[in-house]
């Protein structure tokens, strides 16, 4: 049984999950809240907010570790966890589309940090 499924009731994953500690950004319009991914899956991820926020049912969320922006829904919270439902991934590595613009301008921005350390 997962630790996220009560004593009574089933674990309700689709896929398996894999824990990380990356790091990532929550994108709604021009706000962009830190997060760290402690979870992923090819059907969605488990993130913990580094802010008291609640995001909107839809957002994208930009994984810098590994290059990529992912459209998600809201699938649960609780306090400043959140479970995220994957809709589309992004590869920022290379072309993008429109829609992940942003996502890759913050996500080449971090690169260009690092790098000049």
């Amino acid at each position: 049984m997962s630790k996220y499924a009560s004593d009574g009731e089933a674990d309700r994953r689709v896929a398996p999950r894999t824990a990380t500690h990356r790091v990532g950004k929550v994108l709604c319009g021009v706000f962009a809240w830190d997060c760290v991914i402690r979870d992923v899956s090819s059907a969605g991820l488990r993130v913990q907010m580094l802010a008291g926020v609640n995001p909107p049912a839809k957002v994208q969320l930009v994984d810098i570790t590994a290059g990529l922006a992912h459209d998600v829904q809201v699938a649960w919270q609780k306090d400043r966890e959140v479970g995220f439902k994957v809709l589309r991934t992004h590869d920022l590595r290379g072309l993008t589309a429109s829609s992940a613009r942003t996502a890759k301008k913050i996500w080449a921005a971090s690169q260009s940090r690092v790098s000049a350390s």
